[in-house]
């Protein structure tokens, strides 16, 4: 019949006049790319590995920010100065009989008074590849050893380590949420301390000074 007889359609004569090769088991390998007829693969598949982009930090971070952390204090706080201030002169005084310990006990007293009145102020920090600015005053990274993140409370601190013996040591203050990126950046140059507060930073904080 004539539906019998008629000729099939070669299968390689098909391929040529679609343009377009097309990828069958009995293939040992694909087109080259400067076939005619080749298709490019997707660009997906062009790309690095995971494992193979690198990883990009970024090294420039500014934001504003308390320069330390305040406590309320009341009229409570400023009257237990003045007795523990008291208490304290007049036991030195009854055990050595000496006006000028006492007077000097007076006078960080005072002192304590005044500093305790001080409202921090909000500061400009900028961290960049060659150090850090706190309110215009740059520090580069090669002054300081180390850094650690310090916990006060709800809140928390970089404290970064000078090199010289008696240098004291920076603290910079900041959200909570700008924390992970300050730290990647200052990782980057200086090495991770692990450290606890001194004697006089946990009185400051037992007398919420």
């Amino acid at each position: 019949m004539n539906g019998d007889n008629q000729q099939q359609p070669d299968e390689h004569q098909s391929q040529s006049d679609a343009g377009q090769w097309e990828y069958k088991p009995a293939n040992q390998q694909p087109p080259a790319l400067d076939s005619p007829n080749a298709s490019l693969a997707p660009s997906a598949g062009l790309g690095l590995a995971p494992a193979q982009r690198p990883l990009a930090r970024n090294q420039d971070v500014s934001w504003t920010a308390s320069e330390f952390v305040a406590h309320n204090k009341g009229f409570t706080w400023y009257a237990l100065l003045v007795l523990a201030a008291a208490a304290f002169a007049g036991v030195i005084w009854l055990l050595t009989r000496d006006f000028i310990s006492v007077a000097v006990i007076v006078v960080v007293a005072i002192l304590l008074g005044v500093a305790a009145t001080r409202k921090p102020r909000v500061l400009e920090y900028h961290l960049d590849n060659e150090g850090l600015e706190i309110a215009g005053k740059f520090y580069p990274y090669g002054e300081f050893r180390s850094f650690s993140v310090m916990q006060e409370g709800a809140f928390s601190s970089i404290m970064l380590i000078p090199m010289r013996r008696f240098a004291p040591p920076i603290s910079i203050y900041y959200s909570p949420d700008d924390e992970e990126e300050i730290v990647n950046v200052i990782s980057m140059h200086l090495p991770h301390e692990e450290r606890g507060h001194d004697m006089a930073d946990r009185i400051a904080k037992r007398i919420r000074f």
